[in-house]
């Protein structure tokens, strides 16, 4: 980073009242804060919990009135953008290293931030990058674990286990299965125990015994 910055005001700036007038505009403008890509640095409350917030820095750089950059600091803090109505959601939080987007709010929302819920505005600032929400999954790479289309196909793949916690699940089509079933409770088969059924016709030596029942 340079230690020593050119300002941006131009030769032809004070050369009369309407240039004066457009370099305060263009001073004001640059002032506000812009959407920009992020890196994510830190995740704090992911997880099942109530949604949380991000540590983010803005990767498209500052600079001053020559084009020498100096990189944005760190923005703490930013609620993040998680899929849910009411009690149901999606989770599938950020991680450090994503790349998203900051959307940056008009107004103050660090009361609302806080309570969540309706809030006064927390000062007088506006378009400022403190008020940023953060959007993900922009410019990532390849996932390694996912749930989606894959051509034709719904795939799920994960490093760990699929766990599914219901009333109940109904599947109306074939089912094919590589690895064990292992069953707690008994398992019915048109309408006849797995684990209780008995056989007619119970002999001795080679012969067979009747169907299931």
């Amino acid at each position: 980073m340079h230690t020593s910055l050119t300002g941006t005001q131009r030769p032809e700036d004070g050369g009369s009242d309407f240039n004066v007038m457009n370099a305060l505009i263009r001073r004001v403008l640059s002032m506000a804060g812009a959407n920009l890509p992020v890196r994510v640095l830190a995740v704090h409350g992911a997880g099942l919990q109530p949604v949380g917030l991000v540590d983010v820095q803005p990767m498209v750089h500052q600079q001053d009135g020559v084009g020498r950059t100096v990189p944005h600091g760190v923005i703490h803090n930013v609620p993040y953008i998680r899929m849910q109505g009411g009690a149901r959601a999606i989770l599938c939080d950020p991680a450090v290293g994503d790349i998203g987007l900051i959307v940056v709010c008009g107004r103050d929302i660090s009361g609302v931030k806080a309570n969540r819920a309706p809030a006064p505005p927390g000062s007088f600032r506006q378009n400022d990058m403190a008020d940023a929400i953060y959007l993900g999954g922009l410019l990532n790479a390849a996932p390694q674990e996912y749930i989606g289309w894959v051509g034709g196909d719904v795939h799920v793949q994960t490093k760990g286990a699929f766990v599914v916690q219901a009333a109940s699940c109904q599947i109306g089509c074939d089912v094919q299965v590589s690895g064990r079933v292992v069953a707690q409770g008994d398992v019915l088969a048109g309408g006849i125990s797995l684990g209780g059924h008995t056989h007619s016709g119970v002999r001795a030596g080679a012969d067979s015994t009747g169907a299931p029942q």
